[in-house]
């Protein structure tokens, strides 16, 4: 399971041998399809053992250590301190939107990342909320409303009810992250589409993109902020740490 050359060389774990020469095969050698075009099937596994081949020790110079991933190196006994199982819990007080009595409420959001699993690369968000739920995986989201109770065929106790869900099948984009690299390309080629032809940007960043260039800053930042609190073993106020560590930094 861990041998590079079975990932990137066998028929298995979608490897060379079982004739793919996208990804991960193109990671470590993204020219890979001119190889086996010039030199056939040979010449694409000699690249690509020679790339894993490659090794570093504590002579080699530490600006050519970080430009490269060294594929090949063993997982055991390389330097590589990449969590392979990372737990992130964050928190949010009340939050008050302006101009509404209610806003928004406490929230806690528990963010788990596994490498050790059959859904390779693949994502699943569950929510959960006092009126209703939302599942949402690579294919399809599912949005229960518990308002709308829907008893149960042949139930003996009125309390015994299920909710009425609607499934969505959104547009897949395919390629990369789920599709999200396609899919994120696509959405923000509509969006300068719609601002050229004299709509909104605000406006249009939204209904396409979906979210602001502030949310986005904030959404990276916090893996940052996660980073940290990880490696210093300590509970982070993000607040305070985006004071410090991003406007703090801008003046």
């Amino acid at each position: 399971m861990f041998s590079a050359r079975k990932i990137y060389v066998g028929d298995q774990l979608r490897g060379l041998g079982s004739g793919n020469t996208d990804w991960p095969v193109k990671i470590v050698v993204p020219e890979i399809e001119e190889c086996i075009s010039t030199g056939g099937q040979a010449a694409g596994e000699k690249a690509i053992l020679e790339s894993l081949a490659e090794d570093y020790d504590e002579s080699t110079p530490g600006d050519v250590v970080g430009k490269k991933n060294w594929f090949g190196r063993c997982v055991w006994e390389s330097d590589n301190d990449v969590n392979d199982d990372q737990v992130v819990t964050m928190t949010w007080d009340n939050d008050p939107i302006s101009g509404s009595l209610a806003g928004r409420g406490a929230k806690i959001a528990t963010f788990h990342m596994v490498a050790f699993t059959a859904k390779i690369c693949e994502r699943y968000t569950h929510v959960y909320g006092t009126t209703g739920e939302v599942y949402a995986d690579g294919n399809c989201i599912s949005v229960t409303d518990f308002t709308r109770p829907m008893p149960l065929e042949g139930s003996k106790s009125k309390s015994e009810a299920a909710f009425e869900t609607k499934k969505l099948y959104p547009y897949l984009a395919g390629g990369g992250h789920g599709g999200g690299d396609s899919g994120l390309a696509r959405q923000f080629v509509l969006a300068v589409d719609r601002v050229k032809r004299g709509e909104e940007a605000e406006r249009v960043q939204m209904e396409e993109v979906g979210c602001t260039l502030e949310e986005i800053v904030r959404n990276h930042a916090m893996v940052f902020a996660a980073e940290e609190a990880r490696r210093k073993k300590v509970v982070l106020d993000f607040p305070g740490w985006w004071k410090r560590e991003v406007e703090g930094k801008l003046k």
